[in-house]
């Protein structure tokens, strides 16, 4: 059974905020492999993350979403704008600066698969944070491993058996083990829940918000399915080809949901009832390209209800109430 807790965060300070973040990845071509576009995978890109808080991220396959969590950590180097974590902007950090900074800052990869070294041992991949941030002997790591292993559910013997041992669940469980190896403070959860059977995703989604309240984490929860999201995060961000077009309490957002997008992704959440009938999602169409977006409101050339305005002037980010922001041109 899939467990629901609601926190209280509204009271607590930001511990991150991301500013106008840009990140373009360049296109080239000719003789001479010349830049000639850019793929706008993250294009002005504002939001804060509150202290203990699971801020979800949702959105199609190409959205940005993935970029947008690995830039964040810098991961991959944005083109501009600000990663301000506890009031230092990590975008001007050296690479020496930046090393101390990643005990707090940590990532679960979607796929524990590929995110495992198949030749290393679970102590090796679970261990080598610690190895690489402390010095510490033999037997303070594994019991320190060993611990780790116990805290995510797994057995103390598992930290001598290989990944392919394991079921995917497991593996994603090993992952968590070695992204709190080191007591961070902000995870980034890319999806990892997207590979796992449905019974398994349960299993890991409650094991993520017992850690978060056990040893007080803040996530950034990446995810292309909205019915999860529904069940961890506190706020959702709605994320349309490289730009944010709503966020909101999650409550707030399911119940009163303002931009189309957001509209057509809520009525596409299957219902495992058949005798509740839901109707046709008003959204046709693949997501246009990155490298050329369209003018305007790039959410137009699939919206039902778009106008002329919407194709000419590109709508902001604004608070229509209640700390729930939407980018629609639209009388909402």
């Amino acid at each position: 059974m899939l467990l629901i807790w609601r926190k209280q965060t509204s009271m607590k300070e930001s511990l991150l905020e991301i500013k106008h973040l840009k990140k373009y990845f360049p296109v080239r071509g000719g003789i001479f492999s010349k830049t000639i576009s850019w793929v706008r995978a993250v294009d002005e890109v504002n939001f804060d993350i509150k202290e203990g808080e699971t801020l979800g991220v949702v959105g199609e396959s190409g959205c940005g979403k993935t970029t947008l969590g690995r830039t964040i950590l810098r991961l991959i180097e944005p083109t501009e704008g600000e990663i301000v974590y506890q009031g230092i902007d990590i975008v001007r950090l050296s690479e020496k600066e930046l090393r101390k900074l990643r005990r707090d800052m940590q990532i679960v990869f979607q796929d524990p698969y590929w995110s495992l070294n198949p030749r290393m041992s679970v102590r090796k991949i679970v261990s080598e944070p610690l190895e690489t941030h402390f010095k510490l002997d033999r037997n303070e790591i594994d019991n320190r491993v060993s611990n780790l292993l116990k805290l995510v559910g797994l057995s103390e013997d598992a930290m001598w058996r290989y990944p392919h041992e394991f079921s995917g669940g497991q593996k994603q469980r090993i992952g968590i083990a070695r992204a709190i190896a080191l007591n961070p403070k902000f995870i980034v959860l890319d999806e990892p829940t997207s590979a796992l059977d449905v019974s398994v995703q349960a299993k890991v989604i409650n094991l993520l918000k017992e850690l978060q309240e056990k040893l007080g984490l803040t996530y950034l929860f990446i995810s292309h399915d909205l019915s999860v999201i529904q069940h961890l995060s506190d706020r959702v961000a709605v994320m349309y080809l490289g730009k944010l077009v709503e966020v909101s309490s999650v409550d707030e957002l399911f119940l009163r949901p303002l931009h189309p997008y957001t509209q057509a992704l809520i009525e596409a959440i299957p219902v495992p009832d058949p005798n509740i009938r839901k109707g046709e999602v008003a959204v046709a169409g693949d997501v246009p390209s990155p490298e050329n977006p369209p003018p305007g409101c790039r959410f137009h050339t699939r919206c039902p209800v778009s106008t002329l305005t919407c194709r000419e002037k590109e709508p902001k980010l604004i608070d229509v109430g209640d700390n729930h922001l939407v980018a629609c041109l639209l009388e909402l």
